[in-house]
């Protein structure tokens, strides 16, 4: 089965390198990147494509493609999927699947004429271990109604100099950082929840990652750590506490669900010790886990005994940069339904993509307009699609 990227960064060579593994058949033959800072990661995997082009539109009429990675910058996404559906071939769209509101709309109407199946999306979360286990006890109605969630994802120095450098730094590029750092987590816990958000209030800035709070003023000279992800691409820059971005360094954001149900979300990306954490509350139980140190436990509200307790591993102790195994599951699950070109048992589809993307794009909006966004007649215009 041929595969071309648009887009062969680092991600999109991981991701192919993954399916490679879980079925050989995969073969990766062409690509579509000025600066391809994959390269050095596919080469070392012998992956890395024979052809290169210089339009994707090149690379489609001349490459009878099976499957086509989007791995390109996000405000890139909704061309490059709308020319690959045009070409009459499924899509792996990395998230944020699109970097605004606009294009959401636009892709509605593309996903109306060419179908779900044909967008397969990236939003690893609901395939973690976390998630499978988590959706058994609910099965099992262990939580009970779930009452209320707290969560954050909170990302390292080196993590967070990568995003002040890299072209994510540029809202007209990446959508802002809680779409396109967070989206997964916003995805995940309205799977939790079991429907959507209807109101969102968020506040944040950037206050870390400035020339005033320079670790040099502070008597510091070795400011390696923040160049530790050193990947030079597209639109990358050298400079981090003086860095031309306009994305936030931290924001909290609330959230109320249709159902009642209230989330506390929290993103920094300048911790010592990242984590990924949650307390899920329900009437019978609660569930707390950490996605980058594994743990999961679950105790009933009534009596406070354990009835759930799994460590899956750390994520620096599993070996893998795959979003803590989840990678590995997600793509085992795509390569079964690429093969019966059906979506219709995945844990995500491209629908979800597009509600936890238009979740975080209205977080920001709250945050810039300093005011609560109730969601409703957003959603009614995405049903009005008929999805």
């Amino acid at each position: 089965m041929k595969v071309g990227a648009v887009g062969l960064g680092n991600r999109a060579a991981h991701v192919f390198f993954e399916l490679k593994k879980i079925n050989p058949n995969y073969s990766l033959v062409a690509f579509v990147d000025p600066q391809p800072i994959g390269k050095k990661f596919a080469k070392e995997k012998n992956i890395f494509p024979t052809q290169e082009y210089s339009s994707l539109e090149e690379m489609l009429n001349k490459e009878n493609l099976d499957l086509l990675i989007v791995g390109s910058p996000n405000h890139l996404h909704l061309e490059h999927i709308q020319r690959g559906l045009e070409a009459g071939v499924t899509i792996f769209a990395e998230k944020p699947i699109v970097a605004n509101e606009e294009q959401t709309w636009k892709l509605a109407e593309l996903i109306k004429k060419y179908g779900k199946d044909k967008v397969l999306v990236g939003l690893v979360l609901r395939y973690s271990k976390h998630a499978r286990s988590i959706r058994k006890l609910m099965k099992e109605d262990a939580l009970g109604k779930i009452i209320s969630l707290e969560a954050s994802e909170h990302i390292m120095p080196w993590h967070g100099g990568f995003f002040m450098r890299n072209w994510r730094r540029k809202t007209s590029y990446s959508g802002g950082f809680i779409l396109e750092k967070c989206c997964h987590d916003l995805d995940f816990y309205s799977m939790i929840v079991g429907c959507r958000p209807i109101k969102v209030a968020s506040f944040g800035g950037r206050n870390a990652f400035v020339a005033a709070q320079s670790p040099v003023l502070h008597g510091e000279t070795d400011l390696d750590v923040y160049q530790e992800y050193n990947l030079k691409g597209w639109e990358s820059k050298e400079q981090v506490f003086d860095s031309d971005a306009d994305i936030v360094d931290h924001q909290v954001a609330i959230i109320e669900y249709e159902n009642g149900a209230t989330l506390a979300f929290h993103t920094n990306m300048k911790v010592p010790d990242e984590f990924r954490r949650f307390a899920i509350i329900g009437t019978k139980g609660m569930v707390e886990g950490d996605f980058v140190r594994g743990y999961l436990t679950a105790h009933n509200s009534h009596t406070g005994k354990k009835i759930f307790d799994e460590n899956f591993g750390a994520a620096f102790q599993q070996g893998t940069k795959g979003h803590y195994g989840a990678d590995q599951l997600m793509l085992t699950d795509i390569n079964n339904h690429f093969l019966n070109q059906s979506t219709n048992s995945l844990p995500v589809g491209v629908v979800d993509c597009m509600e936890a993307g238009l979740v975080a794009m209205k977080i920001d909006e709250s945050r810039v307009k300093n005011q609560i966004i109730n969601l409703r007649d957003m959603w009614d215009k995405l049903d009005s699609y008929n999805l």
